[in-house]
């Protein structure tokens, strides 16, 4: 276990961490996110849906990448200090809901609703960040907007998702949209300490998320249920938690937003391809034909481009 533990370690510092092509860390990092589901539906079974095993797997990776964050000389201003904070927890409380998604409901729904990302990062541009809302901005936005009604067309208003699985996919999309935002403009972020926080703050999520009805709980916790999914703990924190979170804050920060998204919606053929092999979740047509609508929103980013630059 020693020898495994200070494999990972190298692994992660030396080789996966240094001088990567931020467009390749993004593509790593769907692989990782697309075959999430799977280690977390495992460690939630092995633990018997208790929440502490999977809250330890964020508390290890996330003390592990503070570690060589805080070894760092790090200087901030107090404006990038907070847009730091903000950007972290947000990431944290984005994965939480992620996560009770998944465990919740199907994985393909999950990762359409996920995706409305581009239109959230869209509209947080033009309303917030006062970029022009140019002709191929709307079409991103109106796009998005038909795919959650095609999909959403029974439930109200046809855009809110009926069930708490499907709602889950929506938040986390909008956390994650506005922390990719204030990742975006801090001048001085730091992307280990970043990371470090968005694991930290998972791990605080999801012991909070287990108040919750019908999720995981902490009852019933003992150390033969520690037993059984200690293995499980450490390689979801080393193989998927850690690099997937470094990647995607390695590669939002410096990869530009229209070029991310693109890069980034592997993640979805990756997990819809994996729950139909390994669980044997189909895809709705209703659902494909939807998130084709959620998925062009961020090919419309490339028109943006060539138009105004």
């Amino acid at each position: 276990m020693f020898k495994l533990l200070n494999f990972i370690v190298i692994l992660l510092q030396y080789r996966m961490f240094k001088n990567i092509n931020p467009s390749l860390a993004l593509i790593y990092s769907t692989i990782l996110w697309g075959t999430w589901w799977y280690p977390l539906r495992l460690l939630d079974e092995y633990a018997l849906n208790n929440a502490i095993p999977l809250a330890l797997s964020f508390l290890i990776g996330g003390f592990f990448v503070l570690y060589f964050a805080l070894k760092e000389k790090i200087s901030f201003s107090k404006r990038n200090l907070y847009l730091t904070l903000i950007a972290g927890i947000l990431g944290g409380v984005a994965m939480c809901l992620y996560n009770e998604g998944i465990m919740r409901g199907s994985v393909a729904r999950v990762l359409i609703f996920f995706y409305l990302t581009a239109v959230w990062s869209t509209m947080i541009e033009v309303f917030f960040l006062s970029k022009k809302l140019t002709i191929y901005r709307s079409l991103a936005i109106t796009s998005g907007f038909i795919g959650l009604y095609i999909i959403n067309g029974d439930s109200a208003f046809g855009l809110i998702p009926s069930s708490v699985a499907d709602m889950c996919g929506l938040l986390a999309g909008i956390s994650w949209s506005v922390c990719a935002t204030f990742l975006r403009i801090n001048d001085e972020v730091s992307v280990k300490l970043v990371t470090a926080i968005c694991i930290l703050s998972g791990a605080i999520c999801v012991v909070i998320a287990s108040f919750f009805p019908e999720g995981q709980t902490l009852a019933g916790f003992s150390l033969s249920v520690l037993n059984d999914s200690y293995l499980l703990i450490i390689l979801f924190s080393f193989v998927w938690i850690v690099p997937a979170y470094y990647l995607t804050c390695y590669g939002s920060d410096q990869v530009d937003p229209g070029k991310a998204g693109i890069l980034m919606m592997l993640e979805v053929v990756i997990g819809i391809s994996s729950a139909y092999l390994v669980a044997n979740e189909l895809i709705t047509t209703k659902e494909a034909i939807g998130g084709i609508f959620i998925l062009f929103a961020p090919l419309t980013e490339l028109f943006v481009k060539k138009k105004e630059y």
